[in-house]
């Protein structure tokens, strides 16, 4: 008893290491590994960027390790265990006759040759299913990105129809899987089955030769038996193996990549730069467009305190020249020095701290506002972050926030203006007080007011230091020590103001061009505008930062998220009860078929292992017998096992071949109606960024679908446990009814392990769905932003604060394995006690005669096979958890109905030709859903008419609500009250996706997609012809552009924050994209700001030709481009001050008019 107590302790202890120390394992090392690739993403160079989408990128993270931790927990646990018992119980056999366990151990051979191709081919199959995700990741981040841009287009069936095309392949080659996986499994258990024939037939002549005994062939047969049964759990677990290598080769390969801009070498001066920069004969192609020569061999020298223009047409090199200084590429050829020395010499996260970038296109991260000013300042106080604010003039503003400074400012910054975002990224770069800056088109978002006072704090903060400044409106670089004109690359004229004017030549024709239109103001409004008028207040702007802070890349205090602890976050747990099983077998329905043959291999699967007890106790009698009854029956029950071999191989084909090709086609399914229902849904379902954010649903399409499809197997397992249980249990009764009662009172011991076992998993899955979720938002972000990112060297601070997210549940989650562990640990035992209480009653019984000898054996046979049986349930219970609760959160995304439908059929439709397009905004008063609490539109009982075919423009201060009602006409947001009419018909009227046809918008940050230049044109109208997209090109300035590029109208645009086109060529393209479509309403949202002066002369004669005859509204911070219009609305704080045109307004001397005393008109009077 000592001895058996001994062994049921032995047994609870390592099944206790096995199942919860391994879990343990794999979910540290799966940690780690996701750390890893996070930390080696954010250090590679932009050029590796550039050739792998965000969303590919962080759904691997999820989706690939996800792979790995199942290959390497609880599943390699008990390989581990079932190799180890195949040795021993190998090594007892060939001790007992080491012939006959030759000779049975002859077809190990065959199935290691099975299993390694077996390997090879899911491992093959694997690595392109993952490839394929990643992509479908990356499309879905793009889309949830660009969700504006999609609706407003009505493209959301084509987003549809892109994703569906690429998910086809994963369904393909999931189902050679599936097969390959069933041909295998039947083909190792069929051999095993089989072999005992040769044990039957061979070791009846042995026994006949005298060459062997009974007892010795039992222990032969006994020791093989258990260890080849331990043989197929190592086959059934190879696949997921296989699924884990493929995987962690990708991973594993972003994580040894060595970036080819390293971050850590190169030298850290101790004293700050001088600011000297040079530029010897530079020449650079981006990577990605080798043939495509950007710089051809520019040079030019900046001395310390100098401000040095960089103007041209858009797409000539100027952005990229800075992009050289901030070591996001190297260059071709030529040299780049800083303070006399190679900057490939400095540190490069040193280097970078001596820099300020603001960038063309702000960039926000989802933190709060003083988050966003100070996060690369370390320990600012909130008097510093003020201060930067109340010189970039963004302070009044933000303290009208909801919550001020500490206002969340939304994923990529969506829930405050563009003016307002790029006046928070001037505070941000004015915070770090650099020795460098760079302004790179930094105040083409600012309105007239707004700009005149950051621009002069711009000039304010460039002296003392070295300024790099890119600037299409000529007037706010003229005072620069040096203006480089480019073109094409090359430097066509160099210069101070004065000298270039006296050469009249290229940037004399660009000063021209604009003051054309200044002066045509200034002629219009000057009779308006009284010397006594013009007052300005430049006490704001004599303030000077004298406060200098650290350069040094630390850990903020700060924390993003920190308005909403995100980690916080939890999901209602789900389990068996909440399952909607009625839906999910409506969902299978279709694939009748393969899940019958399923079944029916699951519930014949449960009836082979009894079957071969009761068989294989049967057979033994055979060697009981002697002569020619002994080698004939030897020779009868050795075809009895080649039958139950064949048998097998079908049963397991069925079996698993039929679940994983059904689990195939439902996983497709549930992830193209999980894209569909997410892309349909409102725009103001994608800004409630705890449970939408774009990294929230790239996750959940990531890993929801996939973990669905092992459901049917779980389920199948089930049946095959229960089909197991009963037939053990008759055997066992018909065999030996008081032995197996007996053995029965420790059925609801290992039923109770399995319940605590499957309440710890449950908690479990909610954390790692936390994980995934909270990760996956940080990953999306961080690697869309990548250039921000490495500007402002937050690489270490988002790695930490991505390890942050992935450890917070850490030591939760290790409690819950211990319990899971202990539950094992305690099944395992109580299987254990119940065998020896079996021997030992066993042994009882037969000594009184209740029992005979193969009964006995039968009643023990059965009992641990069903023993067996029920011990998997742990692993069952595992996958069938994460499944439900999986299937219930994929079928709240898909019933989702969207409060703004554009697939709705209902609604008002008209011949276009009968539309007028009258536009009127009566009573309007909104609130964004993010904020419901901060009206951002109070239009009172003032109305907006604009009669059909009339332009009407909207200026005011940015934030004060122009934007927020142009998206109101076409439904991205419905106002809470009040009306929008079109034609005296409320636009909510209408049928959505008619409504959008009749509309064109051109945004103020362009949004294109990674596909080529022709599609991205196409977008506008999917059924239009090339020589349409040529035209629209023509007429948007870009055909030239288009066609010198070496693919063509066929280049890819690039992916978000990693295209190598400007912003001047993207908003150009999207201008064409608006002009093909020919719409009924034109809304033009800053539509020039990020062109040259050239560009912007042809495209706004364009926009006006294309305005002709239908519905246009602007919105511009360049009034000179607005006088014209029909009606001004001037806005201010959510509200419509003054309405009138251009003569009427200027008349009445109030808020219009000031805007054009600090603007335009003055400017080109002082010209």
């Amino acid at each position: 008893l000592l001895y058996f107590a001994i062994i049921t302790i032995a047994s609870f202890v390592c099944s206790f290491l096995m199942d919860g120390l391994l879990t343990i394992s794999a979910m540290k090392q799966t940690t780690r590994i996701r750390s890893l690739t996070f930390h080696s993403i954010v250090k590679q160079e932009i050029a590796w960027h550039e050739k792998t989408s965000p969303g590919e990128l962080s759904s691997r993270i999820i989706s690939d390790t996800l792979l790995i931790e199942n290959g390497i927990g609880f599943k390699l646990s008990n390989v581990i265990a079932s190799a180890v018992t195949v040795i021993v119980c190998y090594g007892l056999a060939f001790q007992s006759g080491w012939k006959l366990s030759l000779a049975l151990s002859a077809v190990i051979p065959v199935i290691v040759i099975v299993v390694i191709g077996m390997a090879v081919i899911l491992k093959k199959y694997t690595g392109k299913i993952q490839d394929a995700y990643a992509e479908l990741g990356g499309m879905a981040q793009e889309a949830f990105s660009q969700i504006r841009t999609i609706v407003s287009f009505g493209s959301e069936q084509k987003e549809i129809d892109r994703y569906i095309e690429k998910l086809g392949p994963t369904k393909k080659f999931g189902i050679v899987k599936g097969h390959a996986q069933g041909i295998t499994l039947g083909l190792i258990f069929g051999m095993i089955y089989s072999s005992f024939s040769i044990a039957f037939i061979y070791g009846s002549h042995l026994i006949q030769d005298g060459e062997m005994m009974y007892g010795d062939v039992l222990s032969v047969f006994m020791g093989i038996m258990m260890g080849t049964m331990m043989i197929t759990n190592v086959g059934s677990s190879l696949s997921v193996f296989s699924e884990a290598t493929g995987a962690a080769t990708i991973l594993f390969d972003i994580i040894e990549r060595k970036p080819l801009i390293n971050l850590e070498k190169g030298e850290s001066p101790e004293k700050p730069l001088k600011g000297i920069i040079e530029f010897q004969n530079v020449h650079f192609c981006y990577p990605s467009r080798p043939d495509v020569e950007v710089l051809k061999g520019i040079s030019f020298k900046c001395l310390p305190g100098q401000t040095i223009a960089l103007v041209g047409a858009s797409g000539s090199g100027k952005s990229t020249t800075i992009q050289l200084l901030e070591r996001f590429y190297n260059k071709s050829e030529g040299r780049i020095l800083v303070d006399g020395k190679d900057i490939e010499e400095y540190n490069v996260k040193w280097l970078r701290s001596q820099i300020g970038l603001v960038s063309q296109e702000p960039t926000l991260f989802d933190a709060s506002v003083a988050e966003n000013i100070a996060i690369n300042t370390p320990n600012a106080t909130q008097e510093q972050i003020e201060h930067a604010a109340k010189l970039a003039n963004a302070h009044d503003f933000i303290q009208k926030l909801s919550n001020g400074y500490n206002t969340s400012t939304g994923e990529r910054g969506l829930q405050l203006s563009g003016g307002q975002k790029q006046r928070i990224c001037i505070a941000r770069a004015l915070m770090n007080n650099p020795n460098i800056l760079l302004l790179d088109e930094a105040t083409s978002a600012l309105d007239n007011q707004s700009e005149k006072v950051v621009q002069s704090a711009l000039d304010s903060a460039s002296s003392g230091r070295t300024t790099l400044v890119i600037a299409h409106r000529l007037s706010t670089v003229k005072n620069a020590d040096l203006i480089i004109v480019m073109e094409k690359g090359n430097i066509v004229e160099t210069g101070n103001h004065k000298e270039l004017m006296d050469l009249q030549g290229y940037y004399y024709n660009l000063v021209s061009s604009q003051e054309i239109k200044m002066k045509e103001e200034m002629e219009n409004s000057e009779k308006f505008i009284d010397e006594k008028d013009i007052i300005f207040d430049n006490t704001t702007l004599s303030q000077r930062e004298n406060t200098r802070l650290s350069h040094t890349p630390t850990y903020r205090t700060i924390s993003i998220h920190s308005e909403k602890d995100e980690s916080s976050k939890t999901y209602k747990q789900y389990g068996i009860k909440d399952m909607p099983w009625k839906r999910y077998f409506s969902y299978n329905k279709p694939y009748w078929l393969p899940n019958t043959f399923g079944f029916i291999g699951a519930i014949a699967n449960g009836i082979v292992l009894p079957a071969f007890a009761f068989v294989f106790s049967s057979a033994l009698n055979v060697f009981t017998k002697q002569g020619d009854e002994l080698i004939d029956g030897g020779l009868l029950w050795g075809k009895i096992f080649i039958f139950l071999g064949i048998g097998s191989f079908v049963i397991y084909y069925c079996n698993s071949g039929g679940f994983s090709i059904a689990g195939e086609h439902l996983s497709y399914d549930l992830r193209k109606e999980m894209y569909n229902s997410m892309i349909r849904q409102e725009v103001g379902f994608f800004d409630t960024n705890d449970i939408a954010s774009t990294g929230t649903l790239t996750a959940k399409l990531a890993t929801e679908a996939g973990l669905v499809r092992g459901l049917n197997v779980s389920i199948g397992s089930l049946f095959q446990q229960i089909v197991t249980v009963v037939a053990g249990f008759t055997i066992a009764f018909f065999n030996g009814w008081k032995l197996t009662l007996i053995l029965l009172l420790f059925a609801p011991f290992l039923f109770i392990g399995n319940f605590v076992k499957s309440r710890s998993l449950r908690n479990q899955n909610s954390e790692n769905r936390n994980i995934f979720e909270n990760s996956s938002k940080i990953a999306c972000e961080v690697i869309v932003n990548i250039k921000t990112v490495y500007s402002l060297n937050l690489s270490e601070y988002f790695a930490k604060q991505y390890d942050d997210q992935l450890k917070e549940p850490e030591k939760r989650l290790e409690r819950k394995a211990i319990i899971g562990g202990i539950s094992t640990g305690f099944s395992n035992a109580a299987s254990f006690v119940s065998f020896i209480v079996g021997n030992y009653f066993g042994a009882k019984f037969l000594e009184s005669g209740d029992v005979e000898l193969d009964g006995m054996f039968k009643v023990l046979l059965a009992i641990v096979f069903t023993a067996l049986a029920v011990g998997q349930g742990n692993s069952i219970i595992t996958e069938a958890n994460k499944a439900i609760e999986s299937f219930i959160h994929v079928i709240e995304i898909i019933d989702r109905k969207p409060k703004i439908d554009a697939s709705n059929p209902n609604g008002t439709k008209k011949d276009v030709d009968e539309l007028n397009a009258d536009l009127e905004f009566s009573n309007i008063r909104f609130q964004y859903p993010s904020r419901p609490n901060v009206t951002v539109l109070r239009m009172g009982n003032e109305k907006i008419s604009i009669p059909g075919g009339k332009m009407c423009a909207f200026v005011g201060a940015s934030g004060s609500g122009k934007s927020t009602i142009v998206g109101l006409i076409p439904r991205w947001y419905d106002a809470s009250h009040g009306s929008v009419m079109i034609d005296n018909i409320d636009n909510r009227d209408y049928n959505v996706k008619w409504l959008r046809e009749q509309i064109g918008i051109v945004n103020q940050e362009p949004c294109l997609f990674n596909i080529s230049i022709k599609e991205n044109i196409k977008y506008g109208k999917m059924d239009a012809t090339d020589e349409e997209i040529i035209q629209a090109a023509k007429k948007a300035n870009i055909h030239n552009f288009i066609v010198s590029l070496p693919d063509g109208y066929n280049t890819m645009v690039g992916g978000l924050g990693t295209s190598q086109m400007s912003g001047g060529q993207k908003q150009r393209i999207a201008i064409a994209r608006a002009m093909i479509r020919n719409p009924k309403i034109l809304l033009l949202d800053e539509a020039t700001s990020a062109l040259d002066a050239e560009s912007e002369l042809v495209v706004q004669k364009a926009l006006e030709e294309a305005s002709e005859g239908r519905t246009t509204i602007t919105i511009a911070h360049r009034l000179s481009t607005i006088k014209d219009a029909d009606i001004i609305c001037v806005f201010k704080e959510g509200r419509v001050i003054e309405m009138g045109n251009h003569n009427e307004l200027m008349s009445k001397k109030g808020e219009y008019y000031n805007m054009v005393l600090a603007g335009d008109g003055i400017a080109a009077k002082s010209n």
